[in-house]
């Protein structure tokens, strides 16, 4: 009676054990993670809706179709409106926002769908100021100067080998 008492517990445990998972996002600068995305944009949470048929992310529960407007496209093409698919729950990864608040959005895309959640969600201030960082590479002024040296010694030494060679010929 014990083990069956004991063996029921564990199969309820493992049946709720996916709703107790939380969501782990990488901890990566803004920037890069505005690169690594295929759009994103500053709008608001105006409705949501169940997933009609089940959707790319799979294993995560239930998914929620979460309806925003945009109030400015960062990167990528997106219309007024955008439907991104996301878990339901944040602990899931899912969205975790007030509806009408303005929040930075970050998008992936999969097949016809967006897709996004609690990772892709950035504050206005940090999504603006990564969409107006520039990648300017730092120019290697030493290196610059070492490989100029270089060639002006190797054409000065093809210069003189030049002449000495018209040299021998002139004699």
């Amino acid at each position: 009676m014990r083990t069956l008492a004991t063996t029921a517990l564990a199969v309820v445990a493992l049946v709720f054990a996916s709703d107790a998972a939380a969501c782990t996002c990488l901890a990566a600068p803004v920037r890069q993670r505005l690169d690594s995305a295929d759009a994103a944009f500053i709008g608001r949470l105006t409705g949501t809706r169940a997933d009609p048929e089940p959707g790319p992310i799979k294993n995560l529960g239930r998914e929620i179709v979460y309806v925003f407007t945009v109030d400015s496209v960062v990167k990528g093409e997106l219309g007024r409106r955008v439907e991104v698919l996301s878990p339901a729950s944040g602990a899931a990864c899912g969205f975790e926002l007030r509806p009408e608040e303005a929040q930075g959005i970050l998008l992936r895309r999969d097949g016809e769908s967006w897709t996004g959640g609690l990772c892709g969600q950035v504050a206005i201030g940090e999504l603006i100021a990564a969409a107006e960082a520039t990648d300017e590479r730092l120019v290697n002024w030493g290196g610059v100067v070492v490989g100029a040296g270089v060639l002006v010694a190797g054409a000065v030494l093809v210069l003189r080998r030049l002449r000495r060679r018209r040299q021998s010929l002139l004699r």
